[in-house]
């Protein structure tokens, strides 16, 4: 898709019939914050997915309807076949205030006044912020402290804003489960 000739999609095709789509920022926000979300498993993630996505009904189609969700959700690109984990620089929970005063020190935009926003343009913004804004400078931080690239002062720092800096491991449903079976055992 060339977001500079072509509208961004509203709707999604699935055996010839066409199903509108809840293509705004927040609603999107919303299904990365469930997938987002240790304490659900991937089939509850799925089904939030396309409760908000598919406005008037999901397609019967669940497969296909899940896939084109996922792809619509990326912004027309396939999904690689990383990890979680290994990719993972930001949160849109974590980092909810960071990336709000980002897009509004970038583009002037108070997200909180905008009615709507489509989720691909919300996505364009997001990806080409103000290098010296607080997030960015956050991610680029994550991002090398990831591949062990930090200077002695930058680990320092990271240190002292621990709290900012580290993101919270994300847990499969599975593993929660087997923590709570094992803190059942200890009596906790």
């Amino acid at each position: 898709m060339n977001a500079l000739i072509e509208k961004f999609p509203t709707v999604a095709e699935i055996g010839e019939i066409e199903y509108e789509l809840d293509t705004d920022f927040r609603t999107c926000l919303k299904i990365i914050l469930a997938f987002e979300d240790t304490t659900l498993t991937n089939q509850e993630k799925i089904f939030i997915m396309l409760e908000l996505l598919y406005k008037n009904n999901i397609p019967q189609d669940i497969n296909k309807a899940a896939e084109l969700g996922v792809l619509f959700l990326n912004c027309g690109t396939e999904d690689k076949e990383e990890t979680v984990q290994e990719k993972r620089v930001y949160s849109f929970e974590k980092d909810s205030q960071y990336i709000y005063t980002a897009l509004n020190q970038t583009y002037g935009i108070d997200l909180d006044s905008t009615d709507y926003m489509h989720w691909w343009k919300f996505c364009m913004m997001f990806r080409d912020l103000k290098e010296d804004c607080f997030f960015t400078k956050l991610i680029d931080l994550r991002n090398r402290k990831n591949k062990g690239k930090l200077t002695k002062e930058e680990k320092e720092y990271c240190y002292k804003i621990k709290d900012i800096v580290d993101l919270p491991r994300m847990r499969t449903a599975e593993e929660i489960q087997a923590k709570n079976k094992f803190m059942e055992l200890l009596g906790n």
